[in-house]
């Protein structure tokens, strides 16, 4: 019988996730897409730093918060190699090959999605993202990015060169593939047909939230319900109306076709 060599993640070995979000990343990525920001405002944020951290000039110093974007960008990261280890994601030859298909280079240019071979595929950027680079050079990068914002001059922005765009790229479609497997509520892989996978117990976590924490969280849960609430509701009712369209189209169609067989005779 082979052992499972594989040594358990904890929460040590990183700088921010704590004991909870390495047994289940899933805690971090809610409570990051549904509390804290939505994936837009998260890469613009993205954007941001990594123009400053090129480019010094670039730096909005008066307004952004670059010092904590670095931190959620680590955690993202952080995150991101947990489910790299945990599912057991294998690396890929080009990491940089993003396109496979037409539809992918349609829906990155006119829909804003980041798809493999036409779908979705959290599972593919996390390869990439690891394949590209390990997690202590990804530690490296981040902490060169925010040392170089701090200066006033573009000394040292040939530091990367042209991998920054590689860089930028990583970091909004890792952004895109977490935001993904929020809104799924879990990563889909791949098994051969003669696996069935079984999900080990959900780790809800230990901490719990303050008073206000939990009054905030409830006001957040509602705002959402209603927001989902009335989103569907406009659905049904365009859903209903288009019927209604269709159905006076049809009638109309109809009497066109009479009225000219009248003219005929």
């Amino acid at each position: 019988m082979m052992k499972n060599t594989q040594k358990k993640l904890k929460a040590k070995q990183f700088r921010y996730l704590n004991k909870d979000t390495v047994k289940n990343p899933m805690i971090y990525i809610h409570n990051f897409y549904r509390y804290e920001t939505n994936v837009i405002y998260w890469m613009n944020n993205i954007n941001l730093f990594i123009q400053a951290g090129c480019l010094p000039e670039m730096a909005d110093r008066a307004h952004a918060e670059t010092g904590f974007h670095c931190k959620q960008m680590i955690e993202q990261i952080e995150i991101a190699y947990v489910i790299f280890k945990q599912c057991h994601i294998p690396k890929q030859k080009n990491p940089l090959q993003f396109v496979a298909q037409r539809e992918d280079h349609f829906n990155y240019t006119h829909n804003l999605e980041y798809t493999w071979k036409g779908k979705r595929a959290p599972y593919d950027t996390i390869s990439k993202f690891f394949s590209y680079q390990s997690l202590n050079k990804w530690y490296t990068t981040m902490d060169d990015l925010m040392i170089y914002m701090s200066t006033k001059e573009s000394s040292y922005y040939d530091k990367f060169g042209d991998k920054i765009l590689a860089i930028k790229e990583l970091l909004i479609r890792l952004a895109f593939a977490l935001y993904y497997i929020y809104e799924d509520k879990h990563l889909q892989i791949s098994v051969p047909s003669y696996v069935k996978a079984e999900p080990a117990p959900v780790h809800e976590g230990k901490s719990r939230l303050s008073k206000l924490g939990e009054l905030i969280h409830d006001s957040i849960d509602k705002q959402y319900e209603e927001k989902e609430r009335k989103e569907k509701e406009e659905a049904e009712k365009e859903a209903e109306e288009s019927k209604e369209e269709e159905q006076i189209a049809l009638e109309k169609g109809g009497e066109i076709s009479i009225e000219s067989e009248d003219s005929a005779k």
